[in-house]
């Protein structure tokens, strides 16, 4: 995933963000649909206090896709799996394809 080109991103954001209000309501629109996504990775204590800056919204959203990649590889790599597992696997794959595609948006649309 492009997630350190998100988090450069992320921080020229936070480095301009005085007079730039309209991106920082962006990127906060970003993080909670993140959020949204990722109900059952990141919890809501996180989450608020995330929103304190920018740079902890990215930080929080890098360490959620990081956990996932390290589950995901986990749990692939297990040889036999209990039924319960399988369907984790499952939902934690079908969540971080999701991520992948909203840093995806992110990245591709146009910073001022």
């Amino acid at each position: 995933m492009e997630i350190e080109k998100f988090l450069e991103r992320a921080k020229a954001l936070e480095k301009k963000k005085k007079g730039k209000k309209e991106e920082t309501e962006r990127f906060k629109k970003f993080f909670e649909r993140f959020h949204l996504l990722n109900r059952a990775y990141l919890d809501k204590e996180t989450f608020e206090k995330a929103q304190e800056s920018i740079s902890s919204m990215a930080e929080v959203i890098a360490n959620t896709v990081h956990y996932l990649d390290e589950e995901i590889a986990r749990l692939r790599n297990k040889g036999r799996k209990l039924p319960l597992e399988n369907v984790a696997l499952a939902e934690m794959q079908k969540s971080q394809k999701r991520n992948e595609m909203l840093v995806g948006e992110f990245l591709s649309a146009k910073m001022s």
